[in-house]
């Protein structure tokens, strides 16, 4: 549903194609102080200037935007933070915010790195590194794990109290233990492995900790051990504090989530500089590692495929663009880039997942990268 508005901007067939999966998307704009900002090196083009045609007095105060921009085998990055009812520039460069589900695609790359190096084969079932059987004689494949086609559910059915006593950090309590009790003795899939796509923050938390066993280390080493310290991501990681205050949706402060045990889904916090390290490292078509989390491995329609993590817009075709995006009750996140011409676009915010705003993180993400073409 699109907001009641004077006027309403023309929606392209891929947001039409993104609304389908993932929720509706409901356009806000910033504010073209921004956009004066940026001109000098994007050329951003008079669509732009419509899509970023103002409306700040509807974000609360407090709330900041990092953006990443990637051309040119370098990055460039612009901050704002609305304070006084207006936003001005900011240096949130290396500011660092809740990532959310974008944590997904360093989980995959950790299984690529393994599956590389032959620790494991993609399609083995992960259930052998557990001590115990799965409920219902249940058995997924590490790439039905990655690709949201294992049929498990979005969350754990046990997870569910422990998240109403704590909504503000709603996967805090949950721990390994509660997850091994719900594998031995509640897990129950929605639909044939293998066979359809249902996003799950429990298929990428299993997968993590499946990781975890097999190379009997814990889930934050092989995570700084495979990507952050050979990308020299010094400020991304689970334990990491925010810089920036998350607002609830109604522009409050809030706290910080904790994933425990489902943190491979969404628990890692970063910066604008260090994902624009890790984007500019898709480029490099010599890395087999990160080039298999892009293969395709699922079919989701004929608009969107999905490799091990990423989201592919448009697979096959010279557009092609590999995105993901994250969310958690205080921040809202999106990343998106191409690798044909080596562009990319790395949006932070601190506009919760929950606020109607929040669409507006991955539309101005996918509409800046267009204009990179």
């Amino acid at each position: 549903m699109m907001p009641k508005r004077g006027s309403q901007r023309r929606k392209s067939t891929l947001w039409i194609t993104l609304n389908s999966y993932f929720g509706c998307m409901k356009p806000v704009v910033l504010v073209t102080t921004f956009l004066l900002s940026f001109l000098s090196y994007g050329q951003l083009s008079d669509k732009i200037l419509d899509l970023l045609s103002p409306v700040v007095d509807s974000l609360p105060e407090g709330t900041s935007i990092s953006f990443g921009i990637l051309k040119d085998d370098s990055p460039s990055f612009v901050g704002l933070t609305k304070s006084g009812g207006r936003f001005i520039l900011t240096d949130l460069t290396d500011s660092k915010f809740e990532i959310g589900s974008i944590t997904k695609t360093f989980t995959s790359t950790v299984l690529a790195d393994l599956i590389l190096n032959d620790k494991l084969c993609l399609n083995s079932k992960v259930n052998k590194e557990f001590p115990y059987k799965w409920n219902n004689k249940t058995k997924v494949s590490y790439q039905e794990l990655a690709n949201h086609t294992s049929g498990m559910h979005r969350l754990p059915s046990n997870i569910f109290p422990s998240m109403l006593k704590n909504q503000d950090d709603p996967y805090s309590n949950y721990t390994l233990e509660l997850l091994d009790q719900y594998l031995k003795s509640e897990i129950q899939l929605e639909s044939e492995t293998g066979k359809k796509y249902a996003y799950s923050n429990l298929g990428a938390g299993v997968l993590a900790y499946a990781l975890s066993m097999r190379e009997s280390n814990s889930f934050d080493l092989l995570v700084q051990d495979k990507i952050l310290t050979p990308y020299q991501m010094t400020n991304t990681g689970f334990e990491k504090k925010t810089d920036i205050q998350g607002l609830n949706l109604n522009g409050d402060p809030i706290s910080n989530w904790h994933f425990n045990a489902m943190k491979g889904a969404g628990g890692l916090i970063s910066t604008a500089n260090d994902l624009s390290k890790f984007v500019m490292a898709q480029f490099d078509q010599k890395n087999a590692t990160l080039r298999l989390t892009r293969e395709s491995t699922f079919e989701i329609s004929e608009s969107m495929s999905i490799g091990l993590g990423w989201h592919i817009i448009s697979p096959g075709k010279e557009d092609q663009k590999f995105w993901h995006n994250g969310g958690t009750g205080g921040y809202t996140s999106s990343i998106a880039y191409r690798t044909q011409n080596k562009t990319g676009v790395i949006v932070l915010s601190n506009i919760s997942a929950l606020s109607k705003y929040s669409s507006i993180i991955d539309e101005i993400c996918f509409e800046l990268l267009d204009e990179l073409k």
